[in-house]
């Protein structure tokens, strides 16, 4: 995978406003408002407040009170990553994916296209589901059939706005090049962590 050289840089002390503190505090508290975050992406984000607390309510939603599993959305944001080369999201997605049980097997599977014997029936639907999502926008009736027959209506359209938000953030990122942050172990989060932090 590639990393983009940095176009939007993470946002200078000089500039830190209220409202970028805000977007700096949104997952880590008071010290990140006072001290910066420790994310290269909340950095980012922090050079236009408004549109970065929209994304991360929306992110939020996804990552805590979406119907999905903690394993279902690590297992499209790794597919997403993997399909717009998105080595920040895959790095950061690979620590936490091994964190909810997803195995070496299951991530080289995920680098590759087509089927796959590492899953069963209905998570090759769910990975093909995807790939389908990102190339031309639309999922085969086939397809669809397998995911009704182990997701709800709920969770069917958990997935697809999951799958989108992922693909905005792969595109966002590399476009700005967000750089991974050489002590991203420290901080990063799986969606499970992500759920008892709230809790």
């Amino acid at each position: 995978m590639t990393q983009t050289t940095p176009r939007i840089l993470p946002l200078p002390r000089a500039e830190w406003t209220d409202e970028a503190r805000d977007v700096f505090a949104y997952w880590e508290g008071p010290t990140a408002r006072e001290n910066g975050s420790q994310s290269n992406t909340m950095m980012t984000l922090a050079n236009h407040p408004p549109l970065a607390i929209a994304s991360l309510d929306f992110g939020k939603y996804i990552l805590i009170q979406s119907s999905l599993t903690a394993r279902q959305k690590e297992l499209i944001v790794l597919r997403v990553a993997w399909r717009y080369d998105s080595q920040y999201q895959w790095t950061h997605h690979v620590h936490a994916g091994r964190k909810v049980g997803i195995t070496d097997a299951e991530f080289e599977a995920l680098q590759f296209e087509g089927e796959n014997p590492v899953w069963n029936r209905s998570e090759q639907a769910f990975i093909s589901a995807m790939d389908q999502l990102c190339a031309k926008g639309r999922i085969d009736d086939s397809i669809w059939a397998i995911l009704s027959e182990d997701m709800t209506k709920t969770q069917i359209m958990d997935f697809l706005y999951t799958v989108g938000l992922f693909t905005m953030n792969a595109w966002a990122f590399g476009a700005m090049g967000v750089e991974l942050e050489a002590n991203f172990a420290a901080f990063s989060k799986s969606a499970d962590e992500m759920v008892q932090s709230e809790g």
